[in-house]
């Protein structure tokens, strides 16, 4: 992709060694998150959804994530042929834009890998109590302003009863 956006041709070997390394990057990430998930899961309380739903959702996501980046690496070791049905852009478009997607192009790029992260996303917030955090923001943010408020309100007073 950086050579893309440097307009430097990229080679077959180039794309297929591109993959391979997306591939194995994306796995090892995804399977220390949830990992990661899992082992937290035992400082957690509740039912077992409680406990164990952010650990589901990110276990989910991953094979909805690289389901796309093993299309990728079993069609470049033509393992899955990339044939008239199977190909990810539809035959005749010249643009790799989501216009020219195919319908496997649609489900693995699109839905595979966009409802992967939403679940990914999910799991990591809920497992962070992301949602409780972010309350207990608000209701410090509140009360600072609660006290500012109060404190021009004092001084004004103040000042009324000075003048």
């Amino acid at each position: 992709m950086v050579m893309a956006i440097f307009s430097v041709a990229v080679t077959d070997a180039a794309r297929e060694l591109s993959h391979y390394i997306a591939f194995g990057v994306t796995l090892a990430v995804l399977l220390l998150i949830s990992a990661y998930v899992w082992y937290r899961a035992r400082y957690r309380y509740g039912s077992r959804w409680q406990r164990y739903g952010p650990f589901i959702l990110t276990a989910c996501s991953l094979p909805l994530i690289m389901a796309d980046l093993l299309r990728h690496v079993l069609q470049d070791t033509q393992v899955w042929p990339a044939n008239k049905g199977s190909r990810e852009y539809r035959q005749g478009c010249e643009k790799e834009t989501m216009e020219c997607l195919s319908v496997v192009g649609w489900f693995f790029t699109i839905i595979f890998t966009w409802s992967g992260f939403v679940l990914l996303i999910v799991g990591t917030f809920w497992n962070a109590h992301l949602i409780e955090q972010l309350k207990k923001i608000r209701d410090e943010w509140r009360r600072i302003m609660a006290e500012r408020r109060d404190a021009k309100a004092a001084a004004a007073a103040e000042q009324a009863t000075k003048a």
